[in-house]
């Protein structure tokens, strides 16, 4: 019998930037004649991260494994032990509980322009059901690296995604094909696109370039072993592209949309209280000499601090967030500090490279930031509209020119001649450079004196080797110090998520466990922390792990991530006992939760070893149409079906089965 390795091909998604999985090595048996490497000790695939996806290989875990409705926790301290942080005071009233959101089209019925405007920025168009007239025209690409054909067709009224092999002869085979359902982006850059698959929301690898006019692959698929139709889509990536959208039933990505498109609930908080006290039976109660409605959230009536948290909500993306204890991202509420629901933190290394989304920690590094308590987002950026293209070098000029004088200008005539005849500061000040997204470039938040454009992208280039140290972006004092560890343990495992280097992801994942620990220790319990633990031990090579994941599980509102962690950790020791009934059982739950390839392959494994071959087919075939790159799992098939005498379905397998 031979061994094969094969590569589990998920990706991490880390904000908006994607890189490559480790791959894992397993074992098992198809058949007295092959052997199919599955498992190394079981099947390890670790799945970490509100964006991050990847497999390891395995360590030692515990010698026993309850199932998690059976675990025996420990006994949870009284509430008023460790209390949740408390949220801040505010005098609008659509902060608390009380009130609800009710959409878009209710605010207008009112606010008729407002809204037309607000269409037509880029917050309008985040995100919508595809629309056949306005999508860009079918096309097709090759990608070598892959040695995939990807097409973009419209048929039956509906636009198709579709992956082919690009070398199969005259005959083309279809590798996968979905019809897409939504699409992200305004289009002033790119537009991506999401399927929804099994009722699961999934990234297509195809995108839309507005540069180049054209479609290329999605970021961080441009690479021999990308994830294909298997990124999935939750609430990690929804809430800055979605206006509403909630996870179903605690799952990763079964999402429902509530709103597609960013809409104005988004910045001035829940509508209910204001539709209420505007509508006609209470109008005559409104004072008419009252000069703030605290009905509704308008950013204009808000300290700096609070009114740049409605923006940064979905602009501030620093090197680790982390969600507050016992609350959602999707709790926050325009009018309250965005700490109280969410820390985010600085990696203590210089010269990082610009991101799309770090465009806060950009602007307050800025001179101009530092020396006015006026100057904001909003300084620059109307979210009602936007300047049209023949306006936008004027406008951003007159907003310099409102505390610098043109005359002040030390560049040579002769070279802002060339360079700028309209003598345009965002063209030297705030520049267009590289980012961290292929194909793209965004505008430089760091108002000041730049490099030239070259000597930043070699900047760029550089990595840092030494381990950096994690520093609060934001004032986090009003924390306890219970909470203030579990934070910063936390933001330490997610930074190790985000690091390639292997030494430095070994060190920040000591630091995360030793802060969590010690949390632990004090007597803190809590689903996202223990989940976290488990996995932080199970990265380590050390025991404990299973407990810590029935730990997790016995919180009622685990969901997401976290949840498939402890889950899969769970599965994964039981079939190592070989426990293979209890296994599918913690496999239903997890399957449904999550689209993943690697759980199929784990549920085939289990009913190999029980001699249930049809179910197991059934397995290997689902894990195939989320992951088509297995290509041991293909020649299995390959064989199975030509025995079965549906040579058809062999030949596809056969095609399939080479890298």
């Amino acid at each position: 019998m031979r061994d094969v390795q094969i590569k589990d091909q998920t990706r991490e998604v880390r904000s908006e930037k994607a890189s490559s999985s480790a791959g894992t090595r397993h074992t098992s048996a198809f058949g007295a004649a092959r052997r199919w490497i599955l498992l190394t000790g079981g099947l390890i695939a670790l799945i970490a991260g509100t964006y991050y996806v990847a497999t390891r290989a395995t360590g030692d875990t515990d010698s026993s494994a309850p199932l998690a409705a059976d675990a025996e926790t420990e006994s949870s301290p009284q509430a008023d032990t460790f209390p949740l942080p408390p949220l801040s005071a505010s005098p609008f009233r659509n902060t608390g509980a009380d009130a609800k959101y009710v959409g878009s089209e209710a605010c207008r019925a009112c606010h008729q322009d407002e809204h037309e405007s607000f269409s037509h920025t880029g917050m309008g168009r985040s995100m919508a059901t595809v629309d056949l007239v306005r999508e860009p025209p079918d096309g097709q690409f090759d990608h070598l690296p892959s040695q995939r054909r990807y097409e973009v067709r419209r048929e039956g009224g509906r636009m198709w995604h579709r992956e082919l092999l690009l070398n199969s002869g005259s005959e083309d085979v279809v590798v996968s094909e979905f019809p897409v359902k939504y699409v992200t982006g305004s289009g002033r850059h790119s537009l991506t696109y999401l399927v929804e698959t099994d009722g699961f929301l999934v990234e297509s690898p195809i995108t839309w370039y507005a540069s180049r006019q054209s479609w290329g692959m999605s970021p961080g698929y441009d690479r021999p072993a990308h994830s294909g139709f298997q990124r999935e889509v939750g609430e990690g990536c929804l809430i800055c592209h979605a206006g509403r959208s909630e996870a179903i039933d605690l799952s990763l990505h079964r999402m429902r949309i509530i709103e597609d498109t960013i809409g104005c609930e988004r910045c001035h908080g829940p509508g209910s209280l204001h539709v209420k006290r505007h509508s006609e039976e209470s109008k005559s109660q409104v004072a008419s000499d009252e000069k703030i409605d605290y009905t509704i959230v308008n950013p204009a009536h808000l300290s700096r601090k609070l009114a740049e948290a409605v923006c940064q909500q979905c602009h501030l993306r620093t090197s680790a967030t982390v969600i507050s204890r016992g609350r959602k991202a999707s709790d926050f509420r325009p009018g309250l500090p965005l700490q109280d629901f969410r820390q985010d933190y600085s990696l203590s290394i210089a010269d990082k490279p610009m991101t799309v989304v770090g465009h806060v920690e950009q602007m307050h590094i800025s001179r101009c930031y530092q020396k006015s308590d006026r100057f904001t987002c909003m300084t620059c950026h109307s979210p009602h509209g936007e300047p049209p293209p023949e306006q936008r070098v004027a406008h951003y000029k007159a907003v310099c020119l409102q505390c610098h004088q043109e005359s002040h200008c030390k560049v040579d005539q002769q070279v802002l001649a060339a360079q700028s005849a309209d003598n345009n500061c965002v063209h030297c000040h705030m520049p267009t450079g590289n980012t961290d997204i292929p194909h793209l470039a965004f505008t430089h938040h760091r108002v000041g004196i730049h490099k030239p454009a070259s000597a930043s992208a070699d900047d760029n280039k550089q990595e840092n080797t030494a381990p950096g140290e994690l520093k609060p972006f934001l004032d986090f004092s009003r924390l306890g110090e219970i909470d203030q560890k579990r934070s910063l343990g936390l933001a330490y495992y997610d930074l190790a998520l985000h690091t390639e280097d292997p030494k430095l992801v070994v060190q920040y994942r000591q630091r995360a466990l030793d802060l969590l620990m010690e949390v632990h220790a004090a007597g803190l319990r809590e689903g996202p922390m223990s989940a976290a633990i488990a996995s932080l031990r199970f990265d380590l090579h050390l025991g404990d792990i299973v407990s810590f994941a029935n730990d997790a599980l016995s919180d009622g509102e685990l969901a997401g991530m976290d949840r498939s962690n402890a889950l899969f950790l769970i599965a994964d020791t039981l079939y190592r006992e070989g426990r293979y009934l209890e296994t599918l059982e913690v496999l239903k739950p997890l399957n449904e939760s999550r689209r993943h390839s690697v759980h199929w392959l784990l549920k085939a494994q289990c009913e190999e070893a029980l001699g249930r071959t049809d179910e197991m087919v059934q397995s290997l075939d689902a894990a195939l149409r989320i992951n088509p790159r297995i290509g041991e799992a293909h020649r299995f098939l390959a064989d199975y079906y030509r025995k079965k005498g549906n040579s058809s379905r062999a030949d596809w397998h056969q095609r399939l089965a080479s890298p």
